[in-house]
């Protein structure tokens, strides 16, 4: 049987910030994975792991924040758009590659009506008639399941709530029809039915537009309910991946397996709620070898030197653990 190629595959990428002197500070280390067609992709960690910055990696949008790309590939249908210029993105950004930010209301522009802003995007990728491109945006506002959508499309952001405003964000991020969407922690801010709500609708949408999706999320249920994979971050690094039930199910890395056994959804009624103790290696100050050793019940000697650990095969999953085959003696 035929084996299927990755549409995307990101290959020991490593994020820098420029110091002054020629010097760099890194925020992204070692992150490695790999995106199949119609695949859904959960990138996990705390606050501060590098999830938001990967992304903009993904979306080429670096340099627009003070980093940049200082080693790694990011492999796109076999093309490296690691050391890609603009002009190159801007063929890729938002046609091949979609974008829903964490922020629904810093995404859109305040001062543009809904119509104006997904006629833009619509515009941008493919020459259309003007009567043409307003039919296609009521047709992604019904699509992403906006009620009475003639009267969205004639609204500012201010005017609309947070679930609405997402939707329109996922709306503006399906009109140029992308093969992969990557959706920031996309339900931040929402209520819980609100959440539920745009996860259904993110779930519907990837499989009736066979899309592969990358979705970012500080909070493992959250995961659970749209991929069938997982990366799982911690302090900038690629921890452990592969499928989401061999991850969840038999984690070979102790920080996976301590964001599981902290998962408040859960817990069982009065009993202490497990936490990870110690607190995350900030930026810049990372601890020689595993950065997770400082919080790690496994650590040893030999996880005090060296670099940080790379993904190695453990059973159906990877991950950067040196003792994992320990785990299942210290649960």
């Amino acid at each position: 049987m035929e084996i299927e190629s990755p549409i995307l595959r990101v290959e020991n990428l490593r994020i820098a910030v420029p110091l002054g002197r020629g010097g760099h500070l890194s925020i992204v280390d070692t992150a490695d994975f790999q995106l199949l067609r119609h695949q859904a992709l959960g990138i996990v960690g705390e606050s501060g792991s590098g999830k938001t910055m990967l992304c903009r990696a993904l979306m080429g949008t670096l340099r627009r924040h003070g980093a940049m790309v200082a080693s790694g590939r990011i492999l796109y249908r076999d093309r490296d758009l690691a050391g890609a210029d603009e002009k190159v993105w801007r063929r890729i950004r938002g046609r091949r590659i979609g974008y829903v930010p964490q922020s629904s209301l810093a995404g859109l522009n305040p001062v543009l009506k809904v119509r104006t802003q997904l006629t833009e995007a619509i515009h941008a990728a493919r020459e259309v008639a003007a009567g043409e491109a307003d039919d296609q945006a009521l047709q992604l506002l019904e699509l992403v399941r906006i009620l009475r959508p003639d009267q969205v499309l004639e609204m500012r952001s201010h005017e609309l709530s947070g679930g609405m405003r997402q939707r329109v964000m996922i709306a503006a991020a399906l009109a140029q029809e992308p093969e992969i969407l990557i959706a920031d922690e996309p339900t931040t801010a929402l209520d819980v039915t609100i959440q539920r709500e745009i996860l259904t609708l993110i779930n519907r949408l990837r499989e009736r537009l066979e899309m592969a999706l990358i979705f970012v999320s500080h909070d493992l249920a959250v995961i659970e309910e749209v991929c069938d994979s997982v990366m799982v971050m911690y302090a900038g690094a690629s921890v452990e991946n592969g499928p989401l039930q061999a991850v969840v199910g038999n984690p070979r890395h102790p920080y996976t397996r301590a964001l599981l056994a902290s998962r408040v959804d859960l817990a069982v009624p009065e009993e202490d709620l497990e936490t990870i103790p110690g607190d995350p290696a900030s930026v810049g100050a990372w601890p020689s070898g595993c950065r997770f050793r400082p919080r790690c019940s496994l650590a040893d000697d030999d996880c005090r030197e060296g670099a940080q650990p790379s993904l190695a095969p453990a059973g159906r999953q990877r991950t950067a653990c040196l003792h994992h085959d320990r785990m299942e003696a210290d649960p």
